[in-house]
């Protein structure tokens, strides 16, 4: 499952797990932008953390795309305490049945310089340094023999913002060349589906605020479903395998 841009939307959250099959789910991707601003470890929890282990993260796991919203805040620097992960940076990859899923930290949506960070952030360095990573990762044998891989980020790839420019230049390039399946991103709070083109060569999925994505995979296919917060299914995708090689 995904969620993405609840800003601390308590019964949103509940309105979209509301049909959830936890038995029959493995894990829950937040894809940014859970809360609006990080002010303290009170906020944390209220804007999504209680609601989060009340409804199911007692036993169903959850795994962290930070969004530009929990880049702000006092509380931000201590952010990533919370949601440790196998690199111990807030980008990272992991393997989860037959989907390898690689999770990039988009950073902020504007310059380095922009008067909201007070001149104490460097977001451009940081995706620069997790290019470098990520250049190194996919071409390891859990990436590379993985039926299906997904990126998941906040930010899409597209549009006219610093962010989303910098995510184009800085990690496109790189997932051009490793035959990914679908990115999964947030952000806009609108549903777009965009296929493959000269430019991605990858479609690119984001959610809207009010929607939730449910995955279904196994070696030759994975299944999207889009359900809303009624729980109805609204929009569905299908994926064959690119990989016939895997073990």
């Amino acid at each position: 499952m995904v969620l993405n841009d609840i800003h601390g939307n308590n019964e949103l959250m509940d309105s979209l797990l509301i049909g959830a099959r936890w038995d029959k789910t493995d894990l829950v991707f937040f894809n940014g932008d859970m809360t609006t601003d990080l002010r303290s470890e009170k906020k944390l929890f209220d804007d999504f953390l209680e609601k989060a282990v009340t409804l199911f993260a007692k036993e169903t796991p959850f795994y962290y795309a930070r969004g530009n919203h929990e880049t702000r805040g006092n509380f931000a620097t201590t952010f990533p305490r919370y949601f440790p992960t196998p690199t111990g940076q807030l980008y990272y990859m992991f393997r989860q049945g037959p989907v390898c899923f690689i999770v990039l930290d988009c950073g902020e949506d504007k310059p380095d310089n922009d008067i909201e960070y007070s001149g104490i952030v460097a977001f451009d360095n940081y995706r620069t340094e997790q290019a470098q990573w990520l250049e190194k990762v996919i071409q390891g044998d859990e990436f590379q023999q993985s039926p299906f891989k997904v990126v998941i980020t906040h930010i899409p790839p597209f549009g006219n913002w610093h962010g989303e420019k910098e995510i184009l230049d800085k990690f496109v390039p790189i997932l051009n060349k490793a035959n990914i399946d679908l990115m999964m991103c947030g952000h806009l709070h609108n549903h777009i589906y965009r296929e493959r083109s000269d430019a991605i060569n990858f479609p690119i999925l984001v959610n809207h605020n009010r929607e939730m994505i449910n995955v279904q995979a196994n070696k030759q296919q994975m299944d999207i479903q889009i359900s809303n917060s009624g729980g109805k299914q609204v929009k569905a995708f299908h994926f064959k395998t690119q990989n016939n090689s895997y073990p």
